[in-house]
């Protein structure tokens, strides 16, 4: 166990050699802060639009916390449907859903794949997989502008859900003022 030293302070460790470039793994963690944010948000979307106005009840943390993102855009769509009546502003909401899935499946992508720096080091390799009735697999390279791309399509539909559930615009975070 000569590296069990080095396991004792995790802020020491060299970093170098781990299985993706810097660069990558910040573009993953901003999509995986915005995943769940937006995820956050759709819980309380769907809390309002049940008739829970409290934010600090914690009803509709219990009955959705452990729910799939599936079954949480089922529960908004039932909702919005039932709701059209007395907000018409909700009329979007399927176009502000198929936002979400499609954010949804850009991310999965990215989060249920395994990368690696590739044997010449300068770019990211994904391995894909898929055994649904057949088995199919392949390596693709991977560019931070592709993570980026995700990230920019999940802060969009935090954007479009909101906009549907209040009325509000608010502007994407590249154009908002830097908090000090």
């Amino acid at each position: 166990m000569a590296n069990k030293a080095k396991s004792d302070n995790p802020t020491n460790f060299d970093r170098t050699n781990w299985p993706l470039p810097d660069e990558f793994l910040l573009e993953l963690g901003r999509l995986a802060a915005l995943w769940t944010s937006l995820e956050a948000q759709l819980d309380i979307c769907i809390g309002k639009l049940a008739g829970f106005d409290d934010l600090s009840d914690p009803k509709p943390f219990i009955l959705l916390h452990h729910s799939t993102v599936r079954q949480k855009l089922d529960m908004f769509s039932s909702l919005c449907e039932h709701q059209l009546v007395h907000h018409p502003n909700l009329q979007r909401y399927k176009e502000v859903v198929s936002k979400i899935t499609a954010a949804q499946t850009s991310r999965n992508r990215y989060v249920h794949n395994g990368m690696v720096k590739s044997e010449d080091g300068k770019s990211v390799e994904m391995a894909l997989g898929s055994a649904r009735g057949k088995l199919k697999t392949s390596v693709r390279t991977v560019t931070i502008d592709e993570i980026k791309k995700v990230s920019v399509d999940i802060a969009d539909a935090m954007r479009f859900l909101h906009h549907l559930v209040t009325g509000h615009d608010i502007p994407p975070f590249w154009e908002r003022t830097p908090r000090s």
